[in-house]
């Protein structure tokens, strides 16, 4: 909130969906314009989704439904589900509320009551569906821990999951770009394809743009070992110079100030090149290239190494508190707040326990004799 107002969280965010009809891009539903809409085409469980880059309580959503005098478009909506919650796969976050219906050209209000979470996901669950979105506004405001007077110390213990071999782990994961040359779109330097075939309808590419990124979520953290690049066939082959692979767990900057993995300095037409990143631990994979007039085209992109990471961390921390949290309830609740912020930071899945009671401490005030004024009582 601003000023008492509440605001958009979803406006110009990052959103992605399950597929795309024609140029009903997945952005359009988060433009502020009501009449430019998303589209997925006709599959089974279709979705779409918004990352609001931050943890938010989320208190309603709206959901603007496509202008049709057809009654079977305007009916597509029927049975969509919003969830809300920080994972960024589809099935795993809380239920927000389910679409009964909305009229044609309508925008229909959804309470969630406070949900916290950074990602808002419609699907509709079922075969032969359809996802069309007209707009989709989050309203609420940003997550935070609670306030404090007493001071409790007390261990955490994280439990990560195991570690496991891990093929071109790219193919699960979900792909986004700063923008979109025609039908070139994210997804298709993931889709198993290295485009060498079928150049325009297997690659991805930005448009001519200041520093244009394409970005890999692996939905978990891994530990990369290398990353493979294929560049396009037929012109063109030095726009691919020069560009950073970064990999890390931050989404600050698009994650395009995360660690680098390596630069490409060129890789020739219809190649395909082997980076080493050493084993470099990130949920995050970004291909960006620095400058002014660039556009970046990628035909394949694979990713290779181990995860997900497993890690099992103690963690020592501090609560400042007016709550008792000796009390079981308070304590569980305090636990599911770290892992909110832990999923805000990349880490999902993370089992979090208290290794022992939470026990109280109370500092003591110390009387100096001195009022605030710096005199004497």
């Amino acid at each position: 909130m601003v000023n008492g107002q509440e605001e958009n969280a979803a406006f110009r965010h990052t959103a992605t969906q399950s597929s795309m009809y024609g140029t009903w891009y997945s952005e359009n539903a988060v433009d502020g314009v009501r009449d430019s809409c998303s589209h997925t085409n006709t599959q089974t469980n279709p979705w779409w989704r918004v990352d609001l880059m931050k943890v938010y309580r989320v208190n309603r959503v709206a959901i603007t439904n496509r202008q049709s005098s057809y009654s079977e478009i305007a009916s597509r909506i029927n049975g969509a589900v919003i969830r809300v919650g920080n994972v960024p796969d589809v099935y795993s976050n809380p239920i927000c509320a389910v679409v009964s219906t909305i009229p044609s050209g309508s925008t229909a209000s959804f309470s969630c009551g406070g949900i916290e979470g950074r990602y808002v996901t419609v699907h509709i669950p079922g075969d032969g569906k359809i996802v069309t979105l007209c707009e989709v506004e989050v309203y609420g405001y940003l997550g935070v821990f609670p306030s404090a007077t007493n001071l409790v110390h007390q261990d955490v213990l994280c439990h990560f999951p195991p570690i496991y071999f891990l093929g071109n782990r790219a193919v699960d994961g979900a792909a986004t770009q700063s923008s979109t040359f025609g039908n070139w779109f994210s997804e298709k330097a993931i889709d198993g394809n290295r485009g060498l075939l079928q150049l325009y309808t297997g690659c991805s590419s930005t448009l001519n743009q200041t520093n244009p990124w394409w970005r890999l979520d692996l939905r978990h953290i891994y530990r990369v070992s290398k990353v493979v690049v294929t560049n396009r066939k037929d012109c063109c082959a030095e726009q691919i110079n020069g560009v950073e692979i970064r990999i890390g767990n931050s989404l600050e900057s698009n994650g395009n100030d995360n660690p680098i993995c390596a630069v490409i300095p060129a890789i020739p037409a219809v190649e395909s090149y082997s980076y080493s990143c050493g084993g470099m631990d990130g949920r995050y994979v970004n291909l960006i290239i620095p400058g002014d007039m660039k556009m970046l085209t990628l035909c394949e992109v694979e990713v290779y190494g181990e995860g997900p990471v497993l890690k099992r961390s103690f963690v020592k921390m501090q609560f400042n508190s007016r709550a008792d949290l000796t009390d079981p309830s308070i304590g569980e609740n305090i636990l599911k707040r770290v892992g909110s912020a832990l999923a805000a930071r990349g880490f999902t899945n993370v089992t979090l326990h208290w290794s022992q009671t939470p026990k109280r401490e109370v500092k003591q005030k110390v009387d100096t004799g001195i009022s605030r004024c710096g005199k004497g009582k």
